[in-house]
């Protein structure tokens, strides 16, 4: 495949570029040398593995994004299994550790598990469904099938519910705000008890998410650091967010090459100094792509996605083409998915994450390709 095909140009110059950021902070000892080669190589290579491989099915991006949704139901479907499983206390239908690795079971929800599938966290899982959420929403409110059927939506949106992730609930709002950008009274009201429901009742009747929603907003809002504030992930956040203000006081422009948030980690975290507490976890990935960025490569960097993500972004559909108005929608899901990973997910290779970003770059340059034939 490499050598049937080009190497692609787009990412011949933000790799140069990284690659002389990174080993300039290796010699300055702001990186570590494997950590550095480690992140960069691997990052590269899943990136050409996945660029080729929608070259592979000349860059048919719906095809790909339909086969997305399919897979976001089947995992959704083992969800509602695990579920099932629970209730009825047959361990090996809602705990998989014994055949998947770093796996575990999360206590509590709404039905005493948190639904995680086949994917390690519940977040994670909450994440990977966000695209095929907001394909569910938009399917119940349309007057015919959006890809999926309405038992299929379903069957998505009960399986975010029981995830009980705050991040999860979050892209449930964003979609819901996307979609009902026509004043229709039916379409407000239904959003408004999609967006809030989940939220109210895991808020209401789920301790470890009431205790978290109250610990953000301590940490957050108050700046309480007392032990019920900070012994949760809420802290983990607020702890990077900290390391990576102070390392981009010193390195702004450019930050310290792709790794080094977990070398900025030790010279920075809260539990160095303000807090005596040992959360070092999350010390690799910054628990957030933002925050992660902002540390590796700085506000250049930063930049540089937010212009990504802007740019890929299809927000007004001019056009009642289908083909077209298709793409908005994979422009709209895939842009929610992006958001929440900014916010809490700062692996940048987890769940085929580079697969997304190349999908999501090569849907707006079909749409205004199509939009300019039109004309």
């Amino acid at each position: 495949m490499f050598f049937k095909n080009s190497f692609p140009k787009f990412v011949i110059k933000p790799f140069v570029f990284l690659l002389i950021i990174g080993s300039i902070h290796v010699i300055l000892n702001n990186n570590l040398q494997f950590t550095f080669i480690k992140i960069y190589g691997g990052l590269l290579i899943m990136i050409l593995f996945f660029y080729y491989l929608i070259n592979h099915v000349d860059f048919n991006v719906k095809y790909l994004f339909y086969w997305y949704c399919m897979f976001s139901y089947y995992i959704s479907l083992i969800g509602i299994f695990q579920a099932i499983s629970f209730l009825l206390n047959f361990k090996f239908g809602y705990d998989f550790s014994w055949c998947l690795n770093k796996w575990a079971v999360v206590r509590g929800g709404l039905i005493g598990i948190r639904l995680n599938s086949i994917i390690s966290e519940p977040t994670y899982l909450a994440t990977v469904l966000s695209p095929s959420i907001y394909v569910s929403i938009k399917s119940l409110i349309s007057k015919s099938s959006f890809i999926y059927t309405k038992f299929q939506s379903i069957i998505l949106i009960s399986v975010m519910i029981l995830t009980t992730s705050t991040i999860g609930y979050l892209g449930l709002l964003i979609s819901v705000i996307l979609l009902t950008n026509t004043i229709r009274l039916r379409f407000i009201i239904f959003g408004i008890f999609i967006s809030f429901f989940g939220f109210n009742l895991s808020y209401n009747f789920v301790p470890d998410f009431k205790q978290r929603v109250d610990a953000a907003k301590g940490l957050w809002i108050d700046n309480d650091f007392r032990l019920i504030n900070t012994n949760n992930s809420s802290f983990v956040l607020f702890n990077n967010l900290h390391v990576a203000k102070k390392n981009l006081s010193k390195y702004p422009l450019f930050g310290t090459g792709l790794g080094s948030h977990e070398t900025a980690f030790k010279k920075y975290t809260l539990t160095r100094s303000l807090i005596q507490y040992d959360f070092e976890f999350n010390i690799k990935d910054g628990n957030s792509l933002f925050i992660r960025l902002c540390t590796e490569t700085g506000l250049v960097g930063v930049f540089f996605v937010l212009a990504f993500i802007f740019k890929g972004f299809i927000y007004k559909n001019n056009y009642r083409d289908e083909s077209l108005m298709l793409n908005q929608a994979i422009s709209q899901s895939i842009f929610v998915l992006l958001i929440l990973v900014l916010i809490r997910q700062g692996n940048y290779m987890l769940n085929g994450l580079p697969l997304i970003f190349l999908l999501y770059h090569f849907n707006r340059k079909e749409f205004d390709q199509l939009v300019s034939t039109s004309e």
